[in-house]
C-alpha cells in the first residue's frame, strides 16, 4: 500500500527554508533508541518509506493462518500465526486473532466484531484442551475478549465480555454484554448468562433459539459479503508505476519532494516570522 508520504513535484518547487532546515535536523538527530539498554533496531523515517510494509495476515514461526476465499477480514484486523477461519466467517475491524501460543478455530458464519480479541494460553490449568474453538454462527460483539475457551454453535457472546481460560459456551447460549466467564465456567446450552462473575438469568425462549440466533449471525454474514465486494485485489501494478517515477527523477525532470517535511519547514519559518516581528 502506498505511503504517499512524498510525491513527485518539479525541481523548482524544491526550495526551503536554510534556517528551518537547520532547526529540523537538529530536531531528527534526536535518537531515542540509541538509549544504553534500548532495543538494537534502526530508526527509519516515516518519511522515507514508500510502502507499508505491515501485513494484517501474516505467519509466526512455522504457523500459517488458514482461511478461503469468502472470508472477509477487514484491512485493519489482525490475524497471525496458527489461526484456521472456515467459510463464511468475518473478521471485522480492528479485531485480532493471536494464535501465537495456541490453535484458534472460528466456524463457518461465525462474526468476530470490531476491536474483539481472541487468543489462546500454552496451556490452562484446568488440563483441557487450550486451544480456542469457536463453532458455526458464532458472534462475537465488539470489545470481547476470549481466551482459550470453548465457545459451542449458534452462540452470541455479548460486548466487552471476558471468556477466561477453560471456560465452556455450550450451544444456544448468550452471554451478556460486560460479563466475566470465570475459568473453567460451563454455560449450559439454551440459557442465557450476564454479570460479574457470571450468573443464570433465564431460559431462552423458542423464538430466540429458532430464530434470533440465526439472525443475528446471518446478519453479519450478509454485511461482511457487503464489505468483501467493495476490496480491491491485491496485485503488483504499483511495481510498473514506481519505476516509471523513478525513471523521471533518474533523468532529472523530477526529484521527490516531502511534503510533510516541507510543511513542517513553512511551519517553522511562520513562527520565525512571528517573532521577529514580535521583537521590532
Amino acid at each position: 500500500m502506498l505511503k504517499h508520504a512524498a510525491k513527485l513535484l518539479p525541481v523548482a518547487r524544491a526550495q526551503v527554508c536554510d534556517h528551518a532546515e537547520v532547526q529540523l535536523l537538529s530536531v531528527r538527530g534526536i535518537n531515542f533508541f540509541n538509549a544504553p539498554n534500548g532495543p538494537s533496531v534502526k530508526q527509519v523515517s516515516i518519511e522515507d518509506e514508500w510502502y507499508n510494509r505491515q501485513r494484517n495476515i501474516f505467519q509466526l514461526l512455522d504457523k500459517q493462518p488458514y482461511f478461503p476465499v469468502d472470508v472477509f477480514v477487514a484491512p485493519n484486523a489482525v490475524v497471525c500465526g496458527d489461526v484456521d477461519i472456515y467459510g463464511g466467517a468475518s473478521i471485522f475491524f480492528g479485531a485480532v486473532l493471536r494464535g501465537d501460543l495456541n490453535k484458534i478455530r472460528l466456524g463457518n458464519r461465525s462474526a468476530v466484531l470490531d476491536r474483539a480479541v481472541i487468543h489462546a494460553a500454552r496451556a490452562v490449568p484446568t488440563g483441557l484442551n487450550a486451544a480456542t474453538l469457536i463453532g458455526d454462527k458464532v458472534t462475537v460483539e465488539p470489545y470481547a475478549v476470549l481466551r482459550s475457551c470453548r465457545v459451542e454453535p449458534k452462540c452470541i457472546i455479548g460486548a466487552r465480555s471476558v471468556l477466561c481460560e477453560g471456560s465452556v459456551v455450550e450451544a444456544e447460549s448468550i452471554v451478556a454484554p460486560n460479563s466475566v466467564v470465570p475459568p473453567a465456567r460451563r454455560i449450559p446450552s439454551g440459557e442465557l448468562w450476564g454479570g460479574n462473575p457470571v450468573k443464570f438469568i433465564r431460559k431462552l425462549t423458542a423464538h430466540e433459539r429458532d430464530r434470533v440466533l440465526d439472525d443475528v449471525a446471518n446478519h453479519y454474514h450478509n454485511l461482511a459479503a457487503m464489505f468483501r465486494r467493495e476490496q480491491l485485489d491485491h496485485g503488483t501494478a504499483w511495481r510498473d508505476v514506481e519505476a516509471w517515477r523513478q525513471k523521471l527523477v533518474d533523468h532529472g525532470e523530477y526529484q521527490w519532494i516531502n511534503f510533510r517535511e516541507q510543511k513542517y519547514l513553512m511551519r517553522l519559518q511562520h513562527e520565525a516570522e512571528a517573532m521577529e516581528k514580535l521583537a521590532s
